[in-house]
């Protein structure tokens, strides 16, 4: 019934440890300020809508998609 020959490796970070994270990387005030994007479709991120985190700049910063379902299979095809 399921396809299960695409395997794909999730890590998961705990709603509770956004903000930690994200003033490691100075972006936690860009977060409360909104301005923080989509990498995808320019929507801005919130506590709500965050959909995946992505390091980047060697873990200095943080590339966001929101929680569309566009903007997930987006960030599927940029990193592939």
């Amino acid at each position: 019934m399921f396809d299960r020959k695409n395997k794909i490796e999730v890590n998961a970070i705990l709603d509770t440890q956004i903000e930690e994270i994200l003033k490691k990387t100075s972006q936690y005030e860009d977060l409360i300020e909104g301005k923080l994007i989509c990498s995808s479709c320019g929507s801005t991120i919130n506590y709500q809508n965050i959909g995946i985190m992505l390091p980047i700049e060697n873990g200095t910063k943080i590339k966001f998609y929101c929680d569309r379902i566009d903007c997930a299979e987006q960030y599927k095809l940029d990193h592939e």
